[in-house]
């Protein structure tokens, strides 16, 4: 008599189990879909799938953290250097305007006369108030740099943030990825 793969798979059984485990094959192969290959079939299908998306979701976090850093990147550069430029601008604006007031005081102070120190005194007197103009706007200059800088912090601030979360995001989905794994493992003991 040849043996059959099953009689090689009995072999050494006693013969209720070999009863036993021709019941379970039977039983097994009868094609109804709640069988054991075909869900076998369907849970690892649903598996390779699950797992065939895995790879995407870090891909997909890190292009678009990296999109996010290089926006943020430009958006603190653009508002860095426009405060800047805007910070240079009035500081050549007010040498500029002091340049002139005092060029054009000491005009004035040459072709005046010495005796006519009354006029003289008016005049330094309306020089001084140029003067507290001048620092009038050289605070408002400060003032303008310290708001700039409040938003560069408040940028900072948001970069700060959302590289956290960034970093948070990531932590959660490599814990849910070795959650799965971990369960795939049972599975694959069980």
């Amino acid at each position: 008599m040849i043996d059959t793969d099953f009689d090689l798979l009995c072999e050494g059984m006693n013969p209720t189990e070999a009863k036993r485990l021709r019941k379970i094959l039977a039983e097994w192969c009868s094609g109804d879909e709640n069988s054991f290959p075909v869900q076998l079939a369907l849970l690892t299908k649903a598996q390779w799938r699950a797992v065939a998306h895995l790879p995407h979701v870090p891909r997909d976090s890190q292009i678009q953290w990296q999109q996010d850093q290089a926006s943020h990147r430009a958006r603190f550069s653009e508002i860095f250097n426009s405060a800047m430029d805007d910070a240079r601008r009035l500081a050549s604006d007010s040498k500029k305007l002091l340049d002139a007031v005092q060029a054009d005081h000491r005009r004035q102070i040459a072709a005046q006369s010495q005796s006519a120190t009354e006029a003289m005194d008016g005049r330094l007197k309306k020089f001084d108030m140029t003067l507290l103009g001048y620092n009038d706007v050289i605070n408002g200059v400060a003032h303008q740099i310290c708001s700039k800088t409040l938003e560069l912090e408040s940028v900072s601030k948001d970069i700060h943030d959302q590289l956290k979360e960034g970093a948070d995001s990531w932590n959660r989905a490599k814990s849910d990825f070795n959650m799965a794994r971990m369960k795939y493992k049972q599975l694959k003991k069980g």
